[in-house]
């Protein structure tokens, strides 16, 4: 079965789970909120302040979760400030499904992640506890390192034994003390990951591919390469994406065999930090969920028509 075919119907064996993260026309409108280092540095700082404390994130997770999470099929949430306790949190709305991050993220302020973890406490418990149907794994991929293998193949595991479906998530980097050599390059290296990232997982989660900033012109065109790459459902995500370019990226993206979105920051980002929370994200971000969201549910219709025309 190629990633194409699974874009629409799914039934590869480890797909467990995945019902729960869908649209009822099989895509995916997924909300994450497991940001942590690079969320505190969201918040507008006063001269000589020092920068939010954890209470600070854990509150505005849970305002924009209950805000958000009616019009998701999924949220992402990390362990640290999302999800601490073997309970599914009550802020999250019925029937929108959990996604728990099991990533430590290694962070330099001002530079951001340079590298990931397994995060331990992450357990089969923990998981079951909290009513999380799949698991999310980040790994930072170059060329020239092999260091995540190991990772990638005990984060596997835990899902195996929790019983739940896991995404994994490739952002790709130059060498180290490297760059790319061109635009070209980059695009190159996120199809590469996705095959290799990709294998064993059920879902996996791409930067947009073919996207520089301001043009989406070749994002449909790559991403029918990463769909012939790999043989599960894709889903693209919102970092490095402007947010007035997300919606025509994500259009662009499943017209190339993407199964929707797993995004953040083109939804809340322009949000934190102001004096009513809930009300900007009230304003702000549902429309911009909502209109995510229905590029999806037309895509994966029109897919459907094409399938059973």
């Amino acid at each position: 079965m190629t990633g194409k075919d699974t874009a629409v119907v799914d039934t590869t064996q480890n797909s467990k789970g995945l019902d729960a993260f869908r649209t009822a026309e099989g895509g995916f409108a997924m909300l994450a909120l497991d940001q942590r280092e690079s969320l505190r540095e969201m918040f507008p700082i006063a001269e000589g302040a020092d920068l939010p404390d954890d209470d600070v994130l854990r509150e505005f997770k849970r305002v924009a979760a209950g805000v958000l999470t009616p019009f998701a099929t999924g949220v992402l949430l990390d362990r640290p400030l999302g999800v601490s306790t073997p309970h599914r949190p009550d802020w999250i709305a019925e029937g929108c499904g959990l996604l728990l991050a099991a990533d430590v993220l290694h962070s330099v302020r001002g530079v951001g992640v340079l590298s990931t973890s397994l995060d331990e406490q992450v357990t089969p418990e923990l998981i079951e506890g909290s009513g999380a149907a799949a698991i999310k794994l980040l790994i930072i991929w170059r060329r020239d390192s092999t260091e995540h293998q190991q990772v990638v193949a005990d984060f596997l595991a835990v899902a195996e034994a929790a019983g739940v479906a896991s995404f994994v998530e490739g952002i790709v980097r130059p060498p180290v003390d490297g760059a790319w050599v061109d635009a070209a390059d980059r695009h190159a290296a996120i199809i590469e990951a996705a095959r290799e990232l990709s294998v064993g997982a059920s879902v996996y989660k791409a930067e947009v591919p073919g996207y520089v900033p301001g043009d989406v012109s070749l994002v449909t065109e790559q991403s029918r390469l990463l769909t012939s790459a790999i043989d599960v459902p894709w889903v693209v995500l919102s970092n490095g994406v402007r947010a007035e370019d997300f919606g025509d990226a994500v259009t662009a993206a499943c017209a190339g065999g993407a199964s929707g979105f797993l995004a953040g920051r083109a939804i809340w980002a322009d949000t934190v930090g102001l004096p009513d929370q809930k009300d900007a994200l009230e304003k702000m971000s549902v429309p911009r969920l909502r209109s995510f969201s229905t590029i999806v549910r037309e895509s994966r219709q029109s897919a459907i028509s094409r399938l059973e025309g």
